[in-house]
């Protein structure tokens, strides 16, 4: 409050008149004064006072209603410690009008009293002492918070205000509010009191309030700006200060009118910054208005930082505070662009994600046609992007894509007509829900290519599907007989045999695994040797080798148990989606833990995280889609509410499984805050795999670690933590549940076959069961393999393993992609030339089965391969 709140005059009088706005709109009760005086026996009455006194529970600032309560008043250095008169006096006038008290006498005393209860009324005697600065007092009092809405009042000798002028002076100017003479008489104090209790402290009450007003326009997304009756900038609050750049103190005092416009377009152009703000063109009716004292509403063009203009829808308000309706004040309230607002005050995570990204640019969006409509001739001065940044492009981009690629484009530096591109990103994001921001759209991508679409549209569809209309059929239950955990899990029809230790292998398997550490590893090969058990042979060889027993603090025995359970519930009628599919991504996963990038950010729990993970990421899975789960009305789908059902389903049933039977339980050691750990992040790494959510984990790793420059990318990702390595670990599992693709070419087109085939079959019993067929272009009479194959690479491989690839080192991976995509490319042209399709593939699934049925003695070899798949290729 300082000195700005009104001071008290004679002892009769009272110190201030109330405002306007600063009123108690109360009436209060009257004593008839009668021929001695006051009523003496009725101000004997204690209610009678207080009634007088705290007559009103609320006060009122403007159209704000706040309650009022009972000041407190804190006494300082009155007496000295000693029971003075003039300290009795004032004890018992506060105690007259049920003031509460507090007394000290030190400097140290009173500045502690006043940080514990934040009195609202000081009273302290001017004169120092050795222990007593009441000029220090009052300072550190001022620079409490809060402190600038008490008020207080310094105690002087009576005969220095009769005979001294200007003798308050000096404690006016070390922050005090008013001086009074002193005084023994208990009437003079508690007149005096009550004055300043409905006076000053009241006021400064209310002023106290205006705290929460400042704080919400603070806050609020709109741009506010007050001006005195000069047009000289008062005070802006922090929207104002991050749209347009400027800080408070660097605005405060200046004219406004230096900083926007009221003019044309052309008016923009011509101003100068030489020219003097008077001479500057405004709209007669925007003066005209604010004139008469009435609220303008339009166009203000508002000069930022960087030097250019932005147009603001504005209302412009003329405040008055006297019934002369002249101006004193003027208030701006402007609506900011949306793609400032949401760059600077944003509540989207993903937004904020992508806003640390200055690298990561979408050609593929024609941002330049976007923002040319307004300026072609300066458009590219503010597009041009440096050449050192990489470039990620996705083959299809989703809204927030988009978003992003305007975003980063207006950022370079703001252009005037920038309004062009905010209309488009405004288009965008009210055209696409918010859920969909991150899926491409592929309505519009289908009625690009016509009535033929590309199998890999519907390929997209499905894997990115969540949910579909539900059908009449459902899948059989399972027994009841098995108190909870499905049939197959805990006992088989068929017992396995026990496992011998791996130094016992045959020499074939042994051999085999001792290659497992190469991206070139066979494992299909293994699957044949081991009878369609590889996970069991070959997590073993890996999890030792990565000391996963060390870290859970487990035997062999157990980890070799919890494997030959896992291994045995997954499907191996299953032509894809079985354990050798899970043994190939953990060997994945494994060949990718081992590159330094990787590494140097995952400790042995993460390493453990990520194996595990891929192990289980498929357990149980029915060879059929989450989709078609939902059509048929599943129990699984019914359980996880048509959400990622089956990895849902998977990471549940990995840890049902587990904790079954302490023979199998791996976590069995763990304390439980690293229990905690793992499950979270095994968990997380099981529902990354869900493909409907591809394109939120790539964005969102290629806006963490694909920097166009790698200097600083090592202290970048060590100080983003925890956050980083969830998002590596998703990308990690990610690129090896998809990892076929990236293979040497006779095994990608091994796994190629077998998930076609998966498929076919889920088209064929959508088919008979009259389900609506999720992938309609999976259909073994008419699918082309190649076709499909070209699509998935286009929209899902390219991308994803370009940005896996530089940040991981993976070059052989890179180099694998682009001569199986060529091999596609120059098998769908080969079909196209025979004019026709070899139906669903059905002759290279005949080789692969004619390759399971070899006799166990014969083992298939590389160059096996190469022989069978020389033979597929006439095939397709």
């Amino acid at each position: 409050m300082g000195n700005t709140l009104p001071c008290g005059g004679n002892q009769g009088s009272r110190s201030s008149s109330p405002r306007n706005l600063l009123r108690d709109n109360i009436s209060y009760p009257s004593i008839q004064e009668g021929e001695g005086g006051l009523d003496q026996a009725k101000l004997d009455s204690g209610d009678v006072i207080n009634q007088m006194v705290w007559s009103s529970q609320v006060t009122e600032l403007g159209s704000m209603r706040l309650p009022t309560g009972v000041p407190r008043l804190l006494i300082v250095g009155v007496g000295r410690g000693r029971e003075d008169s003039q300290l009795v006096a004032i004890r018992e006038a506060a105690k007259r009008i049920s003031l509460p008290v507090t007394q000290v006498n030190t400097t140290e005393e009173a500045n502690s009293a006043y940080r514990r209860n934040g009195h609202h009324l000081i009273i302290l005697d001017t004169r120092t002492s050795h222990n007593y600065d009441p000029d220090l007092i009052t300072k550190t009092i001022r620079q409490c918070t809060g402190g600038e809405y008490a008020v207080i009042v310094g105690i002087v000798r009576r005969n220095l205000l009769e005979k001294e002028e200007l003798s308050v002076t000096p404690h006016l100017n070390a922050g005090m509010d008013r001086i009074v003479g002193e005084s023994m008489s208990r009437a003079f104090w508690t007149n005096e009191l009550l004055q300043l209790v409905r006076g000053p402290v009241n006021t400064a009450f209310r002023l106290r309030a205006t705290q929460s007003l400042f704080s919400a326009l603070d806050n609020c997304r709109d741009i506010v700006q007050i001006t005195d009756s000069s047009h000289k900038v008062t005070w802006v609050n922090h929207t104002a200060e991050k749209i347009l750049g400027y800080s408070r103190d660097e605005i405060l005092g200046r004219d406004i009118r230096e900083l926007q416009t009221t003019g044309t377009g052309d008016n923009i152009a011509s101003i100068t910054e030489n020219q003097n703000p008077a001479e500057r063109n405004c709209d007669p009716w925007f003066l005209n208005k604010l004139h008469d004292g009435k609220v303008w509403e339009g166009p203000i063009n508002c000069k930022r930082k960087t030097g250019d203009y932005v147009p603001l829808a504005s209302r412009v308000a003329p405040v008055s505070f006297s019934h002369n309706r002249s101006t004193d004040q003027i208030i701006y309230v402007k609506d900011p662009p949306p793609l400032l607002r949401d760059k600077i005050m944003s509540d989207s995570a993903a937004l904020e994600n992508f806003s640390r990204l200055n690298s990561f640019r979408k050609t593929s969006f024609d941002v330049t046609s976007i923002i040319s409509e307004g300026k072609e001739a300066n458009s590219a001065n503010y597009l041009r992007r440096p050449s050192s940044h990489k470039q990620y492009s996705m083959s299809i981009e989703a809204p927030i894509t988009k978003v992003i690629n305007i975003i980063l484009a207006a950022q370079e530096n703001q252009p005037s007509y920038i309004a062009q591109a905010l209309d488009k990103v405004v288009d965008i994001l009210k055209t696409s829900g918010s859920p969909d921001l991150f899926s491409p759209e592929l309505e519009y991508e289908r009625k690009k290519h016509g009535r033929d679409p590309d199998p890999g549209l519907d390929l997209l569809g499905a894997l990115l599907a969540n949910s579909g209309a539900r059908g009449g059929s459902m899948l059989p239950r399972r027994p009841s007989s098995d108190k909870g955990v499905p049939a197959g899990i805990l006992a088989t029809t068929t017992p396995c045999p026990s496992l011998p230790t791996i130094e016992a292998a045959p020499a074939q398997i042994r051999q085999l695994l001792s290659e497992c550490n190469t991206w070139t590893f066979n494992i299909i090969q293994l699957e044949r040797l081991t009878e369609k058990r590889p996970l069991v042979w070959l997590g073993m060889t890996t999890l030792l080798r990565f000391e996963v027993t060390k870290t859970l603090g487990i035997e062999e025995s157990t980890l070799q148990n919890w494997l030959t359970l896992i291994e045995a519930n997954y499907h191996s009628a299953n032509t894809y989606h079985n354990s050798s599919h899970a043994a190939d991504v953990m060997q994945a996963t494994a060949y990718f833990l081992e590159k330094e990038s990787v590494k140097s950010l995952l400790d042995n729990v993460d390493e453990a995280i990520c194996l595990i993970g891929a192990i289980i990421h498929d357990v149980d899975h029915p060879g059929r889609n989450s989709a078609y789960l939902c059509n048929s009305g599943s129990d699984l789908a019914i359980l996880y509410n048509d959400t990622t059902v089956l990895e849902n389903h998977h990471a549940a049933l990995g840890f049902k499984l587990t904790q079954s039977d302490d023979r199998v339980n791996i976590f069995k050691n763990l304390d439980a805050d690293t229990y905690k750990v793992f499950r979270q992040g095994l968990i997380d790494v099981v529902l990354a795999t869900d493909m409907s959510k591809h394109f939120v984990h790539v964005t969102k790793f290629c806006s963490h670690f694909c920097k166009g420059q790698d200097e600083d990318r090592a202290s970048e990702m060590s100080s983003d933590g925890t956050e980083a390595q969830t998002i590596m670990k998703r990308m990690l599992i990610k690129c090896a549940d998809v990892s076929n693709p990236a293979r040497p070419l006779d095994y990608c087109r091994e796994w190629a076959a077998r998930i076609a085939e998966e498929y076919f079959a889920q088209t064929d019993d959508e088919k008979e069961k009259g389900l609506p067929v999720v992938m309609p272009q999976f259909d073994r009479a008419t699918c082309s393999i190649p076709k499909s194959q070209i699509g998935f690479y286009d929209f899902f491989i390219h991308d994803m393993f370009e940005a896996w690839n530089a940040f991981a080192d993976c070059q052989e991976l890179s180099a694998n992609i682009a001569t199986n995509y060529q091999f596609w490319k120059q098998k769908l042209e080969e079909e196209e030339n025979a004019g026709g399709v070899t139906p669903g593939g059905m002759s290279t699934l005949a080789k692969v089965d004619s390759v399971d049925s070899r006799s166990d003695s014969d083992t298939l070899t590389l160059h096996d391969n190469q022989s069978v798949a020389s033979e597929q290729e006439k095939d397709l």
